[in-house]
């Protein structure tokens, strides 16, 4: 077998601007990490002309998932490209990943990026635009999920850069780029077109978005949505793409070190410093003064002995689950 392959994946465009990105950060990803990053789209990047990506195809999961087998890897890594739980990640990754038979392969899906750290990247990108307090109203759009918990995501941040720039409810503005039909998709409202009719001063499009393409680019949906809803006299502007921010390639970093694995085995070795910094404590109290010190040094063993097999036992149970 050949050891553990990284895949840095988004969920695809049609657009070469995307899977041109996609790769840049990828290499820089895979420098932190010292190991290649192989940048895979879920799905649609196929059908982009390799002659527009440098005469490179670009690759999605199922066909990386196939080499990946082809090869003899032990395990893929992926490293989501996404900011909230979408299904892309929870349901159709290991879906396709189950139907290229992978035998003994495993598959490792690091956490998306949603955290602390998103609230900074998006208020740098927004003062990058040379908004400034008062200035006029912030509208933070995402795409539109059909999947509540990607919304709360959004809504999150936009509490978190509320409470940091000290802004009010209507000086930053959830919204979606678009969303389903039905009553059960109305957590996405209100969408764009709709929000930019409140904005009073001028308006920036805080964008929760990572890389180009047909959505977020700079002709794409967003910008044509403001081009054509816009009340009559609003400036507004597209602050940059997540993707573009410096800080990024650590966050994928980070990610790919929080493995939920590593955490265990840092939390039983935690367990056992604490129980070998307790177990003389212990035995002073518990074990009968009279003893010898040769009994007592029996004891202490004793416990050395069922704190290690603990440990043991525990780290046998973790590799067997995994197997």
């Amino acid at each position: 077998m050949a050891g553990t392959r990284i895949f840095l994946v988004d969920n695809g465009s049609y657009e070469p601007a995307a899977t041109l990105a996609l790769r840049g950060l990828a290499l820089e990803v895979g420098k932190l990490i010292g190991q290649e990053v192989r940048p895979v789209s879920t799905m649609h990047s196929a059908k982009i002309d390799p002659a527009l990506l440098g005469g490179i195809p670009a690759v999605i999961f199922e066909q990386a998932v196939q080499q990946a087998k082809l090869d003899g890897i032990d395990e893929i890594v992926v490293l989501p490209l996404f900011i909230g739980p979408s299904r892309a990640i929870t349901e159709y990754l290991p879906k396709v990943f189950a139907d290229a038979q992978p035998g003994p392969m495993k598959l490792s899906i690091r956490e998306p990026l949603f955290g602390p750290e998103m609230t900074g990247m998006l208020t740098d990108n927004l003062k990058s635009t040379g908004w400034t307090k008062g200035s006029g109203t912030v509208f933070l759009c995402d795409h539109g999920s059909p999947i509540p918990e990607v919304t709360r995501c959004r809504d999150f941040f936009a509490g978190a850069i509320r409470t940091e720039l000290g802004l009010k409810e209507d000086e930053l503005v959830t919204c979606s780029m678009e969303r389903r039909e039905g009553p059960e998709y109305a957590f996405n409202e209100p969408l764009l077109e709709d929000a930019l009719q409140q904005a009073k001063g001028e308006a920036v499009i805080l964008m929760l978005f990572l890389l180009p393409g047909r959505h977020a680019g700079g002709d794409g949906d967003v910008a044509t949505i403001a081009k054509q809803h816009a009340p009559e006299g609003l400036r507004w502007k597209l602050s940059p793409l997540l993707g573009t921010h410096p800080v990024l390639p650590a966050l994928l970093f980070r990610r790919y070190l929080s493995s939920p694995g590593l955490k265990l085995t840092k939390l039983a070795l935690l367990a056992v410093l604490v129980s070998m910094g307790l177990l003389p404590v212990l035995v002073g109290v518990l074990v009968p003064q009279d003893l010898g010190l040769g009994e007592r040094l029996m004891v202490w063993l004793g416990g050395v002995a069922v704190i290690f097999t603990a440990l043991y036992l525990f780290l046998r149970a973790k590799v067997w689950r995994k197997a």
